[in-house]
């Protein structure tokens, strides 16, 4: 067996899915902004806000639909952010501690929030060097 396939099964398998290059470019960029806005309009149903036994079908499925994408952008950002910070985050040693409580406690709405602050300054500004 190679070390290859080892590296995608079990629970490091998730953490290893993302290489490091891919996490910088455009369509990582995207996909984590997006899966940040999904996170986001998630937080009703999270907090309990929304009451569907007053909701109409149509009403109710939207919210059905969120409910089935919401935990795979959750997974996809809070890994992926987490993978980022480890990895090639480039802040200062105090910014990086201060990062790693805010993933640590906020869970995923902490990673929308390292997504927003950190991770997208870093990686629009490699973009900007590189063209």
């Amino acid at each position: 067996m190679s070390r290859k396939w080892y590296e995608r099964i079990g629970p490091l398998g998730l953490w290893n899915l993302y290489k490091d290059d891919w996490l910088v470019t455009r369509q990582a960029s995207r996909l984590f902004v997006l899966s940040t806005v999904i996170v986001l309009a998630m937080t009703p149903i999270f907090e309990g806000w929304l009451d569907p036994k007053k909701m109409t079908f149509w009403t109710r499925l939207p919210w059905g639909i969120l409910g089935i994408i919401g935990p795979i952008a959750l997974f996809f950002l809070w890994i992926g952010m987490w993978r980022y910070w480890v990895r090639v985050d480039s802040s200062s040693a105090w910014a990086k501690r201060f990062w790693f409580l805010v993933l640590l406690i906020g869970f995923w709405w902490g990673s929308c929030l390292y997504c927003f602050s950190a991770y997208l300054p870093q990686v629009l500004r490699r973009h900007r060097a590189e063209a």
